[in-house]
């Protein structure tokens, strides 16, 4: 699949996607803090408010916990070349990280599911390093068609056959 010769092209996400995914926890957290703050008052006034109390905490845990797992693994800025893709730009770190065709061993969700949105995962073996990018990251398509057309045959096979299977189970 690595004929063809691909010049160095950046991807990055549009700055209201890239302010959201990088601090929309902040807000969602405030905001379940703000509600929460004035029934903490009432609560020995009515137990049954308890109840709220335990959702926002438990949501706040939840949202934040979901947030720094993805911290992990989105790039912000990715470049691709003919043979790597170079990561920069995550949240509250200067680490690069640079992703070998040859050592991507699985590609897992959105476009290599067949799924319009959803975060795409490539996964080096190699190196034990997971990238994950959204759909909204600018010509996401154009990074999918890069990456499917350099990793080994083996797994693009495995991923067509993933893509052709649901659309043979949407037809039936």
């Amino acid at each position: 699949m690595s004929d063809n010769i691909i010049e160095k092209q950046t991807f990055t996400y549009p700055l209201l996607f890239g302010l959201l995914y990088k601090y929309g926890n902040i807000a969602v957290t405030l905001l379940l803090v703000f509600y929460t703050t004035p029934i903490v008052f009432y609560v020995d006034q009515n137990y049954i408010l308890l109840i709220p109390i335990i959702i926002s905490l438990l949501l706040i845990y939840f949202v934040n916990r979901q947030y720094f797992a993805l911290y992990k693994i989105i790039s912000y800025k990715i470049e691709a070349d003919d043979e790597k893709l170079v990561c920069s730009d995550y949240f509250l770190s200067k680490e690069v990280i640079t992703i070998y065709f040859e050592d991507i061993e699985s590609l897992k969700g959105g476009m290599f599911e067949n799924k319009m949105s959803g975060i795409m995962k490539v996964h080096d073996g190699k190196n034990s390093v997971t990238l994950g990018f959204y759909t909204k990251l600018n010509n996401s398509s154009r990074l999918v068609t890069i990456i499917l057309s350099k990793v080994k045959k083996e797994l693009y096979d495995e991923v067509l056959d993933r893509l052709t299977e649901k659309k043979k189970k949407k037809k039936l």
